[in-house]
């Protein structure tokens, strides 16, 4: 790094072209990409560290560029202009906007374990009565917000179905969703 000691060195990205890449927006880059990494398993491939105004002396990571399942990760730091006078064009992160816009999907060998790890950590499950369900399609799902607010949703295939059992074991699953609404009403 320049002004480090170091020489100007040109950082050639992971990228290829063509290939999609996702950018999280977060406030605490170490954090999330710590995150990603041990709870979610991507591997970490460098950090960048930008002076943190007003802090004392050290460096604050500023982005992370990760892998994970083979698609580039990057996780950078929000843009204080971006929360403290937000317009709808600037992308924030969902702790500042209050929201999120998108989940993210990822196929895990143990959804029940990952998720166990993920709440460990500071992630909160979308439903916390029922975390992990399985899914009508052969699948064994689970959705919950990570401490930065990203939404994920993980699944582990425990079933090959046949296309044409589809309809009927969606409305078999269906009944059961109303059966399980209708009884946890309260009498009246």
């Amino acid at each position: 790094m320049a002004g480090y000691g170091r020489p100007h060195m040109a950082i050639r990205g992971s990228q290829a072209p063509g290939e999609l890449g996702i950018t999280l927006i977060v406030q605490d880059v170490a954090r999330a990409a710590d995150f990603y990494r041990d709870i979610l398993g991507a591997t970490e491939l460098r950090r960048s560290h930008a002076l943190h105004p007003g802090a004392e002396p050290g460096m604050e990571a500023f982005w992370a560029e990760l892998r994970l399942s083979g698609t580039p990760l990057f996780v950078t730091r929000e843009n204080p202009r971006w929360r403290d006078a937000p317009r709808p064009d600037w992308p924030r992160a969902p702790v500042s906007a209050g929201a999120a816009s998108s989940f993210l999907t990822l196929y895990v060998e143990d959804v029940d374990a990952l998720l166990v790890r993920a709440v460990a950590a500071g992630s909160r499950p979308d439903q916390p009565a029922c975390p992990v369900q399985d899914g009508y399609w052969g699948d064994r799902i689970a959705q919950f917000h990570d401490p930065f607010g990203h939404v994920w949703r993980i699944l582990t295939r425990i079933e090959d179905v046949d296309a044409t059992d589809l309809p009927h074991r969606h409305a078999v699953q269906m009944e059961a969703h109303r059966q399980l609404r209708r009884t946890a009403r309260p009498p009246g």
